[in-house]
């Protein structure tokens, strides 16, 4: 009788944030990083702000409580080593950057305009905003037409 053997599997690139790619291509999809640009956020410490953005949402999704998590998530996750391989980026960067008084509001106006041009984001009557971040269920909640579990 012959004993089997361990399966051998290929030692692949993987990353620490499984929804990197997806995110990427929406930031693409939607213009985020010229949006910022027009908003007047170009760079901290070299680095363009798109990516810093970019990385601070990265870190939300991934449940990272601080930003000197999400500034380790670019050292780690296989698709931000080669988005960030120009740029060390230190928390301090992060921190500094999210703390600068950039026009946040010209950008968020800017980013609602984006979205009401692509007719799957776009809002029509009827539609409910969820503005709420906690994870209490709330009866306003019923009226959104996709589920969305955190």
């Amino acid at each position: 009788m012959s004993a089997l053997q361990k399966p051998r599997f290929k030692q692949l690139n993987h990353g620490e944030c499984a929804g990197a790619p997806i995110l990427k291509s929406l930031w693409e999809r939607f213009d985020l990083s010229l949006l910022l640009t027009q908003s007047g956020m170009m760079k901290r410490s070299g680095t363009p702000s798109w990516l810093i953005c970019f990385l601070y949402v990265i870190g939300l999704v991934s449940n990272c409580s601080s930003v000197v998590q999400m500034a380790r998530l670019a050292e780690q996750d296989a698709l931000l080593k080669v988005m960030f391989q120009p740029w060390k980026l230190a928390q301090y960067t992060m921190s500094r950057f999210l703390s600068n008084s950039f026009a946040w509001t010209t950008f968020g106006k800017k980013r609602v305009a984006r979205l009401q041009q692509d007719k799957v984001t776009r809002l029509q009557d009827g539609d409910v905003i969820n503005l709420d971040d906690t994870h209490l269920a709330h009866p306003y909640a019923k009226q959104l037409p996709f589920e969305l579990v955190v």
